[in-house]
């Protein structure tokens, strides 16, 4: 006599579905959460930023005043670049899902809506500002704040003190280094050839959890894995190459003269939108299309610093 199997049970018998996408495409930056938005109008923002001080020198009474030559000062113009995801969704499939309580729209726009954001990290450690590039950490970053040149270098406690003394937007105030995972590890090891473990400390991101970060003289050491392990020397491109880069800077405050921020145009909310466009003229499909207008700005010069050519493997 037989016993029921298991592939008959199937048949009478549904799986408990949970409900909705256990999200495992995940590339980790908390550095990303600290970033400020700062909303501007117009077509763009610019900034004047010193190229020369007018000069000044000691006299003697009755000396000929001679120093007498104005600032000078460059403007620098960041505008926003887009990002668009779209959604096109079967009326069929729509409706099938519908039925048992799931929104497949709701569901493709939160995917298309990470996929953005992905994409948004992503070139602000890599893009080449080139239209529609983004500005990046790597084409923002101006070659006179690059630490000493030397290719293929390894990490030191004395190379990051030299990025660190780069900084100077703020009165020599660091708001964060940011580097890819390999050199937190690297890190790491420096502490333990010491004997000891490195310095972490808890901080609050800005949606009120809690996370442990790596320390520098007391300035938090972000994971960033957009950051790319593949550049060449001196950071000359970010492909094809085995170097990797860390980035140390300052966060910039509202007054768009001191470090780096997103930047999007004021009339929309975080640059956000999700447009609803309608009904397909030749298929049975409802279209959303999901945008962001968005870009990376580093308003001072000096709020901004990297060490290049660190030997990653």
């Amino acid at each position: 006599m037989s016993t029921q199997t298991l592939a008959e049970l199937t048949k009478f018998v549904q799986d408990d579905l949970v409900r909705g996408v256990a999200e495992d495409i995940i590339t980790v930056n908390p550095w990303f959460q600290f970033m400020p938005m700062d909303g501007y109008s117009g077509d763009g923002v610019t900034v004047n930023r010193e190229n020369a001080l007018g000069d000044a020198g000691l006299y003697s009474v009755g000396d000929s005043i001679t120093h007498r030559t104005p600032s000078t000062a460059t403007a620098t113009t960041f505008t926003a670049s887009k990002i668009i995801g779209q959604v096109d969704m079967d009326g069929l499939v729509q409706a099938q899902g519908s039925s048992d309580g799931v929104d497949m729209s709701a569901q493709e726009i939160s995917s298309k809506s990470k996929t953005i954001g992905r994409t948004f990290q992503n070139q602000v450690a890599v893009g080449d500002g080139s239209s529609p590039n983004m500005n990046s950490l790597h084409s923002l970053c101006d070659s006179s704040q690059y630490t000493t040149a030397s290719a293929g270098q390894a990490l030191t406690f004395a190379l990051i003190d030299e990025l660190l003394d780069l900084v100077i937007a703020k009165d020599g105030e660091v708001d964060f280094i940011v580097a890819h995972r390999s050199m937190l590890r690297k890190y790491k090891a420096l502490y333990r050839a010491l004997g000891g473990a490195a310095p972490t400390d808890v901080i609050t991101l800005p949606n009120g959890l809690k996370r442990t970060v790596l320390m520098y003289d007391g300035i938090p050491l972000f994971r960033n894995d957009y950051i790319t392990i593949t550049e060449t020397a001196n950071g000359a491109a970010t492909t094809t190459g085995a170097l990797t880069s860390l980035y140390a800077g300052c966060w910039d405050d509202g007054s768009r003269k001191l470090g780096v921020s997103a930047i999007y145009p004021e009339g929309v909310p975080a640059g956000i939108q999700v447009e609803s466009v309608g009904t397909s003229e030749t298929k049975d499909e409802v279209i959303h299309r999901i945008k962001w207008y968005v870009n990376f700005a580093q308003f001072n010069r000096r709020g901004l610093a990297r060490l290049t050519s660190v030997n990653q493997s």
